[in-house]
Parts: C-alpha cells; structure tokens; sequence
C-alpha cells in the first residue's frame, strides 16, 4: 500500500462503495509518529505546529538520522506505516513490522529506490536482517517519546472528536454531504473524488466494490491515498484532521503529571498508567520505564485493568497493556484539574 501525495488523486466510485464508505479515528500512535516527521520538516501551520516543532528539533541528535531516510525531503517515503500496520500501540506496530516477510520489505525499498535512485544505507538491511528492524524502531521510539508520546492521549482524543463530527455529518447529510465537507482539497463531483495534493500528476482509483476508509490524521496535513493494487480492503484516504491555534495549545500543553494523579492511585500505579497511555504496552517496557520490577508492575496492571482504566491481551509471546476510554478520560480530566488549581481531582466528578 502506498501513501500518495503531491498530486491529484480521482478515487471512483459504484453504488456498492457508496454503501461500503467507513470511517476510523486514527491509524495508530505509529502511523501518526510516521506522519508527525511531515510537520516536523515542514515550515506550515506555524501558529499550530511552531513550538512543537522548536522544541523537538532541540532534542534530535545524530541517531536520529535514520529518519531522514524513512521521510525524505520528497514523497515518497519508505513506507513503515503499511509494514507496521495499523495498530493501538507502538509495541503493536512492531510487532507486525518484525514479522513482515523479507519480500514485502523488498517491495517497499525497491519502490521507494525506484523514485529516489538508490536506498539509504541505513535502510538497506531491513529486507534480511532482524537486527537492522529493531534498530529503526528503537529510534522509533526514542523519536516518539521526544515528539508524540506525552500529547498522545490528547491527539487521540482530537482524533476521537473528529470522527464523531464525520459521523454527525453522516447522519444528518449522508454521504454526499460527508464526501463534500472532509476538507479544501477534497472535492466531491459524484461518482469520483477528486483529491488536491499540490502537483500536476494524476492517478484514477477504482474502488470496484471495496468501498473506502476514510481517516483522520492530526500530523498528516495534506490530504493523502493509501492503497495496495489488488487489495481486497480498497482504498484509505488520509485526510487532515481540522486543528486550529486553540485546538492545538490545549494539545501542546503540559501533560498529566505523576503527582496530579498520585492522590487517586498511588505515585508509581499512576506512572504506569500514564507510560501505557504514551504507548509502553508490554511488562518488561513498562518496568524499564517506571523503574520498577516487572512483579510490581503485574500487580499494578492487575488493579488498572479491574478498574476498568486499561485492558490487557495476548499478541504472539507477549502481554501488551491498552488504555480505555475511561482510563484516557481521567489522564485528561486529571490534567484539567490540575491546570484550574484544584487540590482533589477524585473530587471533580471523576
């Protein structure tokens, strides 16, 4: 699947995909790490993305140069969020991009050297060397900690919001009037698409049935299609979520701190909460992260998910953590109410 922009996209439609046209809030914390390295290079939305992007440039050092290499200067990329997939986590994500066979990896390089000229070295040795992956994703990461990972619950929860609205929209005006009113460049002319991505070049999608998946991005800020010839799932049109200056300071703004939520669950219980909400999902990380055994943390996952705060399932060999939508919700209410003042967050009608 590849993710196209800088042209214009005409998606067709049938009847059947009218009916098939669904709607997601988010590829993921990987997908959208992926897509922040877009904002964070470019010079737009600056009363948006401004001190985001100041303050990120001034922790990246030298290992973070593999990135350049995953987004360069010019579409198209490498292509890690159709190998990683869509996933609730990082660790997800991973995962699937770990257990991609060397061929899909192949596919990826050889596209992206077909359009650059050549594969940046340090990108060479993913086809055949599991090592070389797990160094991509450690800075990976380490990236998504610096630029992502505090405003996660926040980015999600503006994701969350903005699907709602589509859905709103649905409702009340169907799918021509969802179709009409995703974004400036989107334009609706039934039964084609036609997508306004900046540049002279033409592609034609034909959906033949399999409808499409429309989702919001908060880094992605041009409108773009994802799709795989042959792919029985069709098409994903990314699309910019809407984010204004006000928007976006609430997003910007300090995360919930450890003694915010202390009073309500204990310093280091409420450090694990908030490392699985920022994407740490698995036991052992979330040791790593706390500083705490990997006993302590079973225990402390134990009490987050009977409350109702996380849930917790198998993937492959490993227990991985997720944050509920309860859980979100108090991470942000907690944040709130810390920011007003108030010295009892259990007391805000939490």
């Amino acid at each position: 699947m590849k993710l196209l922009g800088e042209r214009m996209h005409r998606i067709h439609f049938t009847a059947g995909d009218l009916a098939r046209v669904r709607v997601a809030p988010t590829l993921g914390p990987m997908a959208e790490t992926l897509f922040s390295l877009y904002a964070l290079r470019g010079r737009a939305e600056e009363p948006v993305f401004g001190a985001w992007r100041r303050r990120v440039r001034g922790h990246l050092g030298p290992r973070f140069a593999v990135l350049g290499g995953i987004v360069p200067a010019r579409l198209p990329s490498f292509d890690l969020a159709l190998l990683a997939g869509p996933g609730n986590d990082l660790e997800e994500s991973a995962e699937t991009f770990l257990a991609q066979p060397p061929q899909a990896v192949r596919a990826e390089l050889d596209f992206y050297a077909g359009h650059h000229g050549r594969v940046p070295s340090e990108l060479a040795g993913l086809v055949d060397t599991l090592a070389a992956r797990r160094e991509v994703l450690s800075t990976l990461r380490a990236y998504h900690h610096v630029a992502v990972g505090s405003h996660w619950p926040r980015i999600r929860g503006h994701l969350d919001a903005e699907r709602a609205q589509r859905g709103a929209v649905l409702l009340d005006r169907g799918v021509d009037g969802l179709l009409s009113s995703l974004h400036p460049g989107i334009r609706w002319s039934p039964p084609t698409l036609h997508i306004d991505a900046g540049e002279q070049f033409d592609d034609d999608f034909f959906l033949d049935g399999r409808g499409l998946l429309l989702v919001a991005s908060f880094f992605h800020r041009m409108p773009g299609v994802m799709y795989e010839p042959g792919d029985r799932a069709g098409c994903i049109l990314i699309y910019p979520a809407v984010l204004g200056v006000e928007n976006a300071a609430g997003i910007w703004a300090g995360g919930p701190s450890v003694r915010a939520l202390a009073d309500l669950l204990g310093r280091t219980r409420a450090s694990v909460l908030m490392a699985i909400a920022d994407g740490v999902s698995s036991t052992g990380a979330l040791a790593r992260r706390v500083g705490t055994s990997s006993a302590a943390v079973s225990q402390h996952t134990a009490v987050l998910r009977q409350a109702g705060l996380i849930t917790t399932r198998r993937h492959r060999s490993s227990v991985l953590h997720h944050p509920t939508r309860t859980g979100l919700t108090l991470l942000d209410r907690t944040y709130f109410v810390k920011a007003a003042g108030l010295n009892s967050p259990h007391q805000d009608h939490l």
